[in-house]
């Protein structure tokens, strides 16, 4: 005789499963979408209970936001500090996470010995030296890593680095090779801000030299447009997709790399609303977007913010607020995140 399980008792199993679920989080919506949805810490987030509770809720991926940096990791030639990048690899290990490294390739925060070098055969070494060193340290462990970051100047012209200005024209080519070689399965990504729109000087110069790079062999996967941007400028939908349709047809994926969106102070509802609708937006795109599927903040809280330093008379730019808790903004994710 077959058994037929009862209606109620389903229904307590349900229950049941739907309690040990527990509520929906940016982390599990983005799971659901099979998308990463990450966020640049601080080393020592990690160690801190609150903070790191709300990175392993919330988030599926992290990134190092400055312990990666050449000046932090490798001060002098001679001497690499570790220990920062260690624990952070660990602790994406331990829950579950991706993480990505940040970066290589800058023209800033870099250890002054680099500022002494002086021919294209002495940077070559350098900088493949360091991308091998790091990458080979963490290989099967970092995912992916922004190779290069800000190459550009707004009018899209290469910004005059150390590295353009002693490799030259190839200095892309080089430090992409150096970390393929290094891992052949980890996903090497170009990131700069300003670059997201098809049709500007900057986005349009980004396309053309990636796509470039893809026409002479460079292995590059993707590009990443920061996006650090203003509420009150409202986000024009249509050029962001235009622009990862068109490096899609490279072959490319496209991330949201370093999310935030700063509000001209004081704060007010209008000003709030404005916010939430930009992030909205582009968790929505995000989603959508199948080669994009990746979304980063640029830290999650206002508290020790960096945007009130570097962005006058601008604040809360974050989905937590300085008590550490949640905001509307992330309400806003959630639902670019969710599609409801």
């Amino acid at each position: 005789m077959k058994l037929r399980t009862p209606l109620a008792l389903v229904a307590l199993f349900a229950l049941i499963l739907c309690s040990a679920c527990g509520p929906a989080t940016t982390r599990t919506l983005a799971n659901k979408q099979k998308m990463d949805f990450g966020v640049a810490i601080k080393a020592g987030d990690i160690f801190d209970p609150v903070r790191s509770k709300i990175i392993i809720d919330n988030f599926n991926l992290i990134v190092p936001e400055d312990s990666m940096k050449w000046a932090n990791i490798r001060p002098k030639k001679d001497f690499w500090n570790w220990s920062d990048m260690d624990a952070m690899v660990a602790f994406a290990q331990k829950n579950k996470m991706k993480i990505k490294g940040h970066t290589f390739l800058w023209h800033d925060q870099n250890a002054p010995y680099v500022g002494s070098l002086k021919t294209r055969e002495e940077a070559i070494a350098l900088l493949e030296d360091h991308i091998t060193t790091i990458v080979t340290r963490y290989k099967g462990r970092v995912s992916e890593w922004d190779v290069a970051n800000e190459v550009f100047l707004e009018d899209g012209s290469l910004r005059n680095s150390i590295w353009y200005r002693l490799i030259g024209d190839d200095f892309l080519d080089v430090a992409f090779h150096a970390a393929r070689k290094a891992d052949p399965k980890a996903k090497l990504i170009l990131c700069d801000y300003n670059t997201e729109y098809a049709g500007s000087a900057k986005g349009d110069a980004s396309y053309e030299m990636v796509k470039g790079l893809k026409e002479r062999g460079v292995p590059i996967d993707g590009v990443a447009f920061q996006l650090h941007v203003m509420a009150e400028l409202p986000l024009d939908e249509e050029a962001i997709r235009e622009n990862i349709k068109r490096f899609a047809a490279l072959g490319l994926s496209v991330s949201f790399s370093e999310v935030d969106v700063r509000v001209r102070m004081p704060l007010d509802e209008s000003k709030e609303a404005e916010q939430n609708a930009v992030y909205e937006k582009l968790a929505k795109i995000a989603r959508t977007e199948p080669t994009a599927k990746s979304m980063i903040l640029w830290g999650f809280t206002d508290k020790g913010s960096w945007i009130p330093r570097s962005f006058a008379g601008f604040g809360s730019a974050h989905i937590f607020d300085t008590k550490l808790e949640k905001k509307t903004g992330y309400d806003a994710v959630m639902k670019g995140l969710s599609g409801k």
